[in-house]
């Protein structure tokens, strides 16, 4: 599901139990650039933001931010990455202004968990 469109940038929601595999890899991915990462294949109870790039070849997975669909806490963001080639260019700060906009439209205050990834 594309969820928001601005020129080259889009980003989709992906429910970790209709997408297992894909969610899955997310998170193995996520593994090799965060040491804490120990979440890999539980993915069901979660919805997965993805940042992408699109071009001519189509749309490329640059960042994402997961946060669980039903949080006891209220968190509104679980684990996010922004892949090292496309840092430094404002995605991570977007991502999180997304989690708290999504976090606004269900009528919660919305926090992301702690500790928040290095």
């Amino acid at each position: 599901n594309e969820i928001y469109r601005n020129g080259s940038i889009s980003v989709f929601e992906v429910d970790g139990n209709r997408s297992l595999t894909y969610c899955q890899n997310l998170c193995l991915l996520a593994k090799l650039f965060l040491d804490h990462k120990n979440l890999y294949y539980d993915v069901e109870p979660f919805l997965f933001y993805v940042l992408t790039e699109c071009d001519e070849h189509g749309c490329h997975p640059v960042a994402f931010f997961s946060k669980e669909k039903v949080s006891v806490m209220d968190y509104n963001l679980a684990c996010i990455l922004t892949l090292p080639p496309y840092q430094r260019r404002g995605y991570g700060r977007f991502l999180i202004a997304l989690s708290y906009e999504l976090s606004r439209l269900e009528g919660k205050a919305g926090t992301p968990e702690r500790p928040f990834s290095d």
